[in-house]
């Protein structure tokens, strides 16, 4: 009988197990999924803040989006452009980012250089303009990259989350060994992620704190990378956006030239 009861259990914790992968897959399903506009414009504020909690420099830029539903073996197709405004130093800094498809590439085109370099992918683990995100975590994993664990409900910074460990599937794939992730059950958004090093330690915390509603779309525009190994943090600030016709650009603005001459 205890044998026949120890065996059971076993069973029974492993049917959990598979259940809770099974909700974590579901739940990081629904945040890659949520719904996106085909176009957005924003206007944005980035601080660099130190450890000591003080505004070290603010860079102003423009950033464009375009998003292509199921355009490439059923995934999306998204563009990123940053187009550095202030301060001096910065202006004319731009930034071309492409996920999905089978031209997926990033380029930065820096103030001091007329021209757009490529960003290599061994440069993943690199600052992103001596900011505090790396040029990977610029990315949108998928889904079927890492392992998902569902880990608990809780409420965090006023929103009723649900807890997600992610876990590579190839650990080489990712600079961090796991990311735990509390996604807000209403909007499907990450509110606060923890990424770990490679030696399993935290050190960086991503905070969004403000979603607002445009259009029926849900838009975050504040959140902050902070570096809990330095205390070194960076803010964004999206002070205002457009979504679809109200931001429809010439796709021209999602290319090379475009970083180079602004047309």
């Amino acid at each position: 009988m205890k044998k026949f009861a120890l065996i059971a259990a076993v069973l029974t914790l492993g049917a959990a197990a598979v259940f809770a992968d099974a909700k974590g897959t579901e739940i990081m399903t629904k945040v890659h999924d949520v719904k996106k506009p085909s176009y957005t414009k924003s206007q944005a504020l980035m601080q660099l803040v130190s450890k000591k909690g003080e505004i070290e420099e603010n860079r102003g830029f423009i950033e464009y989006g375009k998003n292509e539903p199921k355009a490439y073996n059923g995934k999306d197709i998204t563009s990123v452009v940053l187009d550095f405004k202030m301060p001096a130093s910065y202006a004319g800094t731009r930034f071309l980012q492409i996920e999905g498809g089978p031209n997926e590439q990033k380029f930065i085109r820096l103030a001091t250089d007329p021209n757009p370099r490529r960003v290599n992918s061994s440069e993943g683990s690199k600052s992103f303009l001596s900011t505090d995100a790396t040029y990977d975590d610029l990315e949108k994993r998928e889904v079927e990259e890492d392992n998902q664990t569902y880990l608990r409900d809780e409420e965090k910074n006023g929103y009723k989350c649900s807890v997600v460990e992610n876990v590579p599937v190839d650990p080489k794939s990712s600079q961090y060994s796991k990311r735990i992730v509390w996604v807000d059950l209403n909007t499907y958004y990450p509110i606060y992620t923890e990424l770990y090093d490679k030696k399993g330690d935290l050190c960086k915390v991503l905070t969004m704190d403000k979603i607002i509603n445009v259009k029926g779309y849900n838009i975050p525009t504040v959140n902050e990378y902070k570096n809990v190994q330095t205390g070194h943090s960076t803010k964004m600030i999206i002070q205002k956006v457009l979504v679809d016709e109200d931001a429809a650009v010439n796709d021209n603005v999602f290319t090379q030239n475009f970083l180079k001459n602004a047309k």
